[in-house]
């Protein structure tokens, strides 16, 4: 109960993730997705919002270059020339001539003397060489932020533009609006950050106040790019609710189409299952319905030249399908559990069959049982009691053990074969040499007979060339005082091989096909009776 409330399980389980995991990886890859044309849009924004502000900052130093070279002159000289570069180029606020610690002129105030400090937000010298910052405010203009732009000029003096901030902050509204990002930083050259904040606060109450207040949002892009030493940087970071947003179309988009697939791969997961159960439930119905039957390929006895016994072969033929292979439906038999009590069927039949053939005493019945069942407690209970059905009939048993099958419990196999053995039924090895136990059975487990597996026969030619491998499995049978079947054989040269090194029994086309028990029967008190033409020798080719 516990076992099949355990597979119960481990099916639903199964289906519990063919129907899962799709939908979990449309979850994951929309999102991914989302995140993505987030970053892609961002740094789309970005690369043009940087382009923009250097295209700018080269503007304002156009300007301050054409005052550099007078810029040593006195501020009643440089005066006009300031109002003027200051009105004609696009962007700049103001024009101005920076001493050591002073402003010494300016376009907008003329010689008046403002203390560089003051001008500066707060820093007591001008920097030297060319230089970029954002103050908070400028003497004429204290309340709104302004880009410094600052070239060298002669003299130690620099010349100044003051590019007002309304253009960045348009910028930035234009190119990552509020709707799109949470947040836009601007940070050019050196001082505080210009920040372009969410929709509904006070763009001016934060403009040029150090780092963002938004330290939560998501980043998506960063671009920094130098220009002449100075660093400019544009941080992007994401709305959630236009993430979001994005994220929902995709899920849209995709889950229809992520349902469906989960749907078939359910069905199908489904349908293996069903399947695979199908095939124990199958094969049990197949038994109880009768739609299995045996057929008997004979064996030719070398010593006598007739028919000395038979294999039987199990057949399953499907209404409505056909025949089934055997190589299926056994394998299936194996993998499902029910070779037990398909072969205990096979019993069944065979001892029907039996009863209608008047069959000489030592009549050779072989008949193939699985690992599983070798190594049951069910297999002497079977074969004594398959024996006392025809008991009387002077039969002999052989059970066959194919070796391209593993015997998992050796021990319970090799007691029962012994005692089977003592109850005179005989033990063969069949397909010796082509699967992985090889000599290891012949150490293992008692045996009366070896089977040679047709694909050795094969090797016969008609020049009757030695085949090695096969000369030596018989010299091994014959030293192990083993009988030997030569399986698969087609042919007069492979028949007259055989026969001349001591193999005990030939079974194959060459000599007759598997036939239904009826059939075979017939064939048995006729043809099976008949001598079989005797091997043609050397001598005998030689002289026809």
């Amino acid at each position: 109960m516990l076992a099949r409330l355990a597979k119960l399980a481990a099916r639903g389980l199964v289906i519990a993730l063919a129907a899962g995991v799709p939908l979990v990886l449309c979850v994951l890859l929309t999102r991914y997705e989302a995140v993505r044309i987030g970053r892609s849009e961002a740094a789309l924004a970005s690369n043009f919002v940087v382009n923009q502000v250097m295209a700018i900052v080269e503007q304002a130093r156009d300007a301050a270059r054409s005052v550099a070279p007078h810029a040593g002159a006195p501020c009643e000289t440089l005066s006009r020339e300031l109002s003027l570069a200051a009105a004609t180029q696009p962007y700049v606020r103001t024009l101005n001539i920076l001493d050591s610690d002073h402003v010494a002129c300016s376009s907008a105030t003329g010689n008046q003397s403002i203390a560089v400090e003051t001008f500066l937000n707060g820093n007591v010298r001008t920097p030297r060489g060319d230089w970029l910052m954002i103050v908070p405010g400028t003497p004429l203009v204290a309340n709104r932020p302004a880009l410094l732009v600052a070239v060298r000029a002669i003299g130690g003096r620099n010349v100044v533009a003051a590019v007002d901030s309304q253009y960045l902050l348009d910028l930035l509204h234009a190119a990552a609006p509020h709707n799109e990002f949470r947040q836009a930083t601007l940070r050019v050259g050196t001082g505080p950050a210009l920040h372009e904040i969410p929709a509904g606060g006070d763009p001016a109450r934060d403009e040029a106040g150090g780092d963002s207040p938004m330290e939560s949002a998501p980043l998506l892009a960063d671009v920094r790019r130098t220009m002449d030493g100075s660093v400019i940087e544009l941080r992007l970071q994401g709305l959630p609710e236009r993430l979001n947003a994005t994220w929902r179309v995709l899920l849209f988009r995709y889950l229809p189409w992520t349902a469906l697939l989960a749907a078939l791969l359910v069905w199908l997961v489904y349908r293996v299952q069903q399947s695979r159960r199908s095939r124990r439930e199958q094969l049990l119905r197949a038994i109880r319905a009768g739609e299995f039957h045996v057929e008997y390929q004979p064996l030719f006895g070398v010593a006598s030249g007739r028919c000395e016994g038979a294999e039987a072969l199990l057949r399953w033929v499907r209404p409505g399908i056909g025949t089934v292979r055997p190589d299926e439906f056994i394998q299936a038999a194996e993998e499902e559990h029910v070779i037990v009590p398909l072969t205990q069927h096979l019993l069944t039949l065979i001892a029907q069959d039996v009863m209608k053939w008047a069959t000489l005493p030592g009549f050779h019945l072989g008949i193939n049982f699985a690992p599983e069942h070798l190594s049951s407690e069910a297999l002497l209970p079977d074969v004594r009691n398959f024996t006392r059905s025809i008991g009387g009939r002077g039969i002999e048993v052989v059970l066959e053990i194919t070796e391209r099958s593993l015997v998992r419990n050796t021990d319970v196999a090799q007691r029962n074969l012994v005692a089977l053995r003592r109850d005179g039924v005989r033990v063969a090895i069949d397909d010796f040499g082509t699967g992985f136990c090889s000599l290891s059975y012949l150490e293992k487990f008692p045996f009366d007979i070896l089977k040679i597996d047709r694909g050795f026969v094969l090797t016969i030619d008609a020049q009757e060339r030695s085949a090695v491998v096969l000369d030596s499995i018989i010299g091994l049978a014959h030293s192990l005082d083993a009988k030997l079947v030569a399986e698969g054989v087609a042919s007069q040269a492979q028949f007259d091989y055989l026969c001349a090194r001591g193999t005990n029994w030939i079974q194959g086309f060459f000599y007759a096909k598997p036939m239904p028990a009826d059939d075979f029967g017939r064939w048995y008190r006729g043809p099976g009776m008949a001598p079989f033409p005797a091997p043609v020798v050397a001598a005998e080719r030689e002289a026809t």
